[in-house]
């Protein structure tokens, strides 16, 4: 008996569960700190022994090796990418995320600066077994042969049972905090959980519509202003309404820009000089925040043309693919205006190259467009990007012909590499090797870039005719980045510790020469989805058929603002705190919005259910279009 039991222990069975379950522990300790073993076998080990025995019950025996050899290495990968993905997102990526691993290779700069050693550990038996499987010097395993109907099939029922029983025991619980749902849920089952309910985690329906309501703009709309708490008012009646009526509009997404750098002053000298100089003719709004999901920038664009929640835990770009989107270039498209969108990446990136005509962009202009000049970062400098912009804009200016030029910057993206002879602020010797002092250049470069096209715009005699607004895509600063002095140089320029506050606080700011002149500051409460209501009021666009999430922020001051992905769904700000659940509003934490000081957060419930229900119908209704 003692013979036979160690025989078993020598088993490529035993070997490969065993290896995968001290992975799997690794992998938890990575994510959560937890070195929990009872956990581990409890959560994860039903899947790994199902893998195994699905092996063993199936393959031939000269075939079990290599392919044991195979799911070590894609178990390895799996759990590798995972702790890289949470590293940056603070989340747990969907198996839907983790097929966007193609995209990894034009971001390999910020990858590569996530990546600890110690994830490396891994792949080490892989590498061990792969040489000893190339060699076949040493007798890795025993060749005693595991009985198929006395021991494989029954555990491989039981793992099967205990990987149901596992699924179903949660299947009608919602998964609002992906990190939470994976550690005590377990990772295999999360994702399971996740192909179960799609890309946001059951959200409940509580705000559900007939399939014939749901057909109806008006009824969509009024629920979404029920849901709100807002009215209605008519476009007759609106503050600016059609002021900047037939005006190009330009609209300029910043790559990870924050609001912080605006203003701010280092040594005296100001980090932006020309969107100080630009704000002071301008309506700023300096409390708005980003509600970007999983496709972050491309989320953004998203965003910012259709006042629609992203989808969240995957990329609105891909998992929309085929649907064509209310969009604010659709309508301007209906008055006569020619669209267009510029970024200088590979339109596949992102898979833009759906996302564009779902949007209903009448072109697009990516990297075959641009060339691979003056390449800094992910690809063609923004200086280039606008130099090779302005004789589209001239072109129709020429022509008398009004436009919607949407320009989405990228040399701002981390690792935020700004190369010395690009720098154009120059920082203080105590900031240099530190990543705010890396991302304080590179808004600074951004600051350079608006400037000179302002400039542009005035030599061309397109200024007083153009409506120019610009926001940041999504946070830049992220603790998980930080080195050692980074929150004390943050603090230093905040006057107060960084908080997540800071963190998704984004800048937007419209100028409309002769109507915004003298400036306007506002900190009412905003969101990235209240700019394109905001945008089309000014230009005299009327929504009254078109739904929108949003709100027109010249028109309304209460804001309820939704976020998930970057915090877990249900998570809102309101003119007061941000909240943050946990596994549910219960055990959730409130946050002042001017002190982050925590506070109760049992009197803000109301505001969680309504988020909850507009998350719901905003997925409804993407659900609800028509493929393009």
């Amino acid at each position: 008996m003692q013979q036979r039991r160690s025989a078993f222990f020598g088993t490529l069975f035993f070997t490969f569960v065993f290896s995968l379950a001290l992975k799997a522990l690794f992998t938890r300790y990575i994510l959560f700190q937890d070195i929990n073993l009872l956990d581990t076998i409890s959560l994860e080990l039903s899947y790994i022994l199902l893998f195994a025995c699905l092996i063993e019950y199936i393959v031939k025996n000269k075939l079990k090796f290599p392919l044991y050899l195979m799911l070590n290495l894609l178990l390895s990968t799996f759990f590798f990418g995972i702790a890289v993905y949470h590293s940056y997102f603070g989340n747990i990526p969907t198996y839907y995320a983790l097929m966007q691993a193609g995209q990894v290779g034009a971001v390999k700069d910020s990858v590569t600066q996530l990546i600890q050693p110690e994830y490396f550990l891994l792949y080490a038996d892989f590498l061990v077994m792969l040489v000893v499987f190339l060699t076949r010097k040493l007798p890795l395993y025993s060749k005693f042969k595991l009985s198929k109907t006395k021991l494989v099939a029954p555990i491989l029922v039981l793992s099967f049972a205990a990987c149901l029983a596992n699924l179903f025991l949660h299947k009608d619980e919602i998964i609002t905090n992906s990190a939470l749902a994976a550690e005590t849920k377990g990772i295999f089952n999360f994702e399971a959980l996740q192909a179960y309910y799609g890309p946001n985690g059951g959200l409940p329906q509580a705000a559900a519509l007939t399939d014939k309501e749901i057909k109806s703009e008006k009824t969509i709309q009024d629920k979404i202003n029920e849901i709100k708490g807002i009215e209605d008012i008519p476009d007759s009646e609106r503050q600016y309404f059609g002021a900047a009526k037939d005006r190009n509009l330009i609209l300029i997404q910043f790559e990870s820009m924050q609001d912080f750098p605006i203003g701010l002053k280092i040594d005296g000298r100001e980090v932006t000089p020309n969107m100080n100089k630009l704000i002071q003719n301008s309506f700023y709004f300096n409390n708005l925040y980003q509600q970007t999901g999983a496709g972050n920038t491309s989320d953004a664009e998203f965003i910012a043309n259709t006042s629609l929640y992203p989808a969240g835990m995957v990329a609105t770009s891909s998992f929309f693919e085929k649907k064509a989107f209310p969009s604010m270039p659709k309508l301007l498209q209906e008055k006569g205006y020619e669209t267009f969108t510029l970024h200088a990446d590979k339109v596949e990136f992102w898979n833009r190259v759906e996302l564009y005509p779902s949007l209903g962009f009448d072109k697009y202009y990516a990297l075959d467009f641009f060339g691979k000049e003056d390449l800094i970062g992910l690809g063609p400098s923004d200086e280039v990007m606008f130099k090779k912009g302005m004789p589209l804009l001239e072109e129709l200016h020429a022509k008398n012909k009004p436009f919607y030029a949407h320009f989405i910057s990228m040399t701002s993206h981390h690792p935020y590499e700004i190369p010395a002879y690009k720098e154009v602020f120059e920082l203080p010797d105590k900031y240099k090797n530190s990543i705010v002092g890396k991302y304080i250049r590179a808004i600074s470069y951004n600051d350079m870039v608006l400037g000179k096209f302002i400039d542009q715009l005035k030599a061309e005699g397109m200024w007083e005719n153009t409506l120019l607004a610009f926001y940041g895509d999504h946070m830049g600063m992220h603790h998980t980045m930080f080195k050692e002095k980074d929150p004390e140089i943050l603090k230093e320029f905040l006057g107060h510790e960084y908080t997540k506050i800071d963190r998704f606080n984004v800048p937007f700011v419209i100028t409309a020469p002769g109507i915004t002149d003298g400036g306007m500051t506002s900190d009412q409460l905003a969101g990235q989805l209240d700019m394109m209501p905001t945008l089309a009021n000014l230009l005299g666009v009327s929504l009254n058929d078109y739904v929108h999430f949003g709100q027109d922020l010249l028109n309304h001051k209460e804001n309820l603002i939704g976020m998930r992905y970057y915090m877990p769904a249900g998570s809102f700000f309101n003119g007061e705190v941000v909240f943050q659940p946990e596994k549910s509003f219960d055990d959730g934490e409130a946050l002042t919005l001017e002190t982050a000081t925590k506070v109760p957060h049992a009197p803000y419930k109301q505001d969680y259910d309504r988020i909850l229900k507009l998350l719901g119908l905003s997925d409804q209704y993407l659900k609800s279009l028509p493929e393009k």
